[in-house]
């Protein structure tokens, strides 16, 4: 489904009309976005704690997936798995051997997708115009919701792949000019893509429509290759964990409660709301060219963008949901822009005093567009503090002489040489959801660990489910923070909350009760 040559064809002998000054700052500006971002995740990448509370444990996953041991098993304190598709771990799993485990490796991988879902838009755009510049402002756009999508670019979890694969199966299926081969590439990079965040189906199925409707050929290898390599994965995922694969990845999700609130919100304040100026320009692709000419790629670039906004806003309306669930949506935004772009580059005229002003008028749109983008990088950077405050927490725990369980962080009883448990949040996804048999089960598991004290210390960092559960066999001993160091420790991104609260076996317990950490 190639688009129509472009007025100026890419392969022409006349250069395309120079950028006016707008044009350019807007270019300069938008750069200075991509710089900003690699600079970041370049410092961030080798801070040896969590930029955010659930990234601790993908370095549980990634070390099962290291090891060849299995994801998806029974829930249990022990281990009970996010629900996700496992090919982020596996794939981290493989930069690990030279990387060797721990963040490096994950934050790696989302990396090195972002910069990759940057190219792939400008790959996606750059064909509606004679001039780079429209897609390269529409990768810029990218880079620029770095910190509007909650920094998550470079974090160690699942997005930046699932965008990147799921970008890679757009492209495919609108450059590639054999329909055969473009309908098997983009069906095996979408089903990709749903093995990394299982969300990229529903960003398919607008996608798959559109194709057939287009082109049939390419929708129908597509969309075969796409259930068939799904379908197959999923099948053997299921059957080698013996049914949990289904329990985890489409079961548990089902569960999630919507938010009324951010059934409009979503679009007043995450969408519109910071990227409104970017929709007006992109909306130019469908309205200012004609569209009979061209009917079968604009399907194409429609289904695309309302499969990934309406993807950002089905999972962003639910419990649990953070803004980086929107960044679906800021990609389909970044690609509308770039074609708008490329849609008015295409109808100016170097010669024309009205198209230069339309130009500038634009341009000024666009600088204002990344100037509501603006953020302050330097506080998402951990702090010389921040380090040392993780430092004498993990040395505190490593004076603890039996197991520890620090319920939103995990991995800090790794990094202090002791077993790892399972995550508060994977373990509230099976408890809160209607399945009662396992909910029961597992609740009576956690209900033994805490009557048994089998911990000789938690560490909790507010009032949860957690505290209720142990807090009949459990004291509070002592706090890891001390009054002036309110700023310490704290993620960079999402859920705002750190280990804080020390907790040990009550005395009449049939161990002795462990000694708490000294207070910071």
């Amino acid at each position: 489904m190639r688009p129509p040559r472009p007025t100026a064809p890419l392969d022409s002998a006349t250069p395309s009309p120079p950028l006016g000054w707008g044009g350019r700052l807007a270019v300069v500006v938008g750069l200075a976005y991509v710089a900003t971002f690699i600079v970041v995740a370049l410092m961030r990448l080798g801070y040896p704690f969590e930029l955010e509370w659930m990234e601790g444990s993908s370095i549980a996953h990634l070390n099962r997936a290291v090891h060849g041991l299995p994801l998806y098993l029974k829930p249990s304190i022990d281990f009970t798995p996010f629900t996700y598709p496992p090919l982020y771990f596996i794939v981290s799993s493989w930069v690990a051997k030279l990387t060797g485990a721990g963040f490096v490796p994950l934050r790696w991988v989302s990396i090195l997708a972002s910069l990759g879902s940057m190219s792939l838009v400008y790959a996606y755009v750059r064909r509606e115009s004679a001039s780079r510049w429209p897609a390269v402002l529409g990768a810029c756009l990218f880079a620029a919701v770095y910190r509007q999508g909650g920094a998550f670019f470079d974090m160690g979890r699942v997005d930046a792949l699932f965008l990147c694969l799921t970008m890679g199966g757009a492209v495919a299926v609108r450059r590639i000019d054999s329909a055969w081969l473009a309908g098997l590439a983009g069906g095996a990079l979408f089903t990709l893509a749903a093995l990394t965040k299982q969300s990229a189906l529903f960003i398919a199925a607008p996608v798959a429509v559109a194709l057939l409707a287009g082109d049939w050929r390419r929708g129908a290898t597509f969309t075969t290759t796409l259930a068939a390599c799904f379908g197959a994965s999923a099948w053997w995922l299921n059957r080698q964990s013996g049914g949990w694969f289904n329990f985890y990845v489409f079961d548990l999700p089902r569960d999630h409660p919507v938010i009324g609130q951010l059934l409009r919100g979503f679009w007043i304040e995450d969408f519109v709301g910071p990227l409104g100026l970017a929709l007006v320009i992109g909306a130019a692709h469908f309205f200012i060219a004609p569209v009979r000419p061209r009917w079968r790629a604009l399907a194409l670039d429609l289904g695309l963008v309302v499969g990934l906004v309406l993807t950002g806003y089905a999972t962003r309306i639910r419990v649990g949901s953070y803004i980086n669930v929107a960044l679906p949506a800021y990609l389909g935004l970044s690609v509308l822009l770039g074609l708008g772009l490329a849609t008015l580059w295409t109808q100016r005229r170097a010669d024309s005093p009205a198209s230069r002003r339309a130009e500038g008028f634009v341009a000024l749109l666009l600088v204002a567009q990344f100037a509501l983008l603006a953020y302050k990088p330097w506080q998402l950077l951990p702090t010389p503090a921040d380090r040392a405050a993780g430092e004498q927490i993990v040395e505190s725990l490593k004076r603890v002489p039996g197991p520890v369980w620090v319920p939103r962080h995990p991995y800090l009883a790794e990094l202090a040489g002791k077993p790892t448990f399972a995550h508060e949040l994977a373990l509230q996804d099976v408890l809160r959801s209607g399945l009662s048999q396992q909910s029961d089960l597992l609740r009576a598991e956690i209900q033994a660990a805490a009557r048994a004290r089998r911990f000789d210390l938690l560490v909790l960092d507010d009032e949860t489910w957690v505290h209720h559960e142990f807090a009949p066999y459990y004291r509070h001993a002592a706090e890891m923070f001390a009054a002036n160091e309110s700023g310490l420790f704290w993620p960079k991104s999402g859920f705002v909350t750190r280990p804080d609260f020390v907790w040990v076996p009550r005395s009449d317990s049939a161990a002795a009760p462990a000694a708490p950490p000294e207070r910071r």
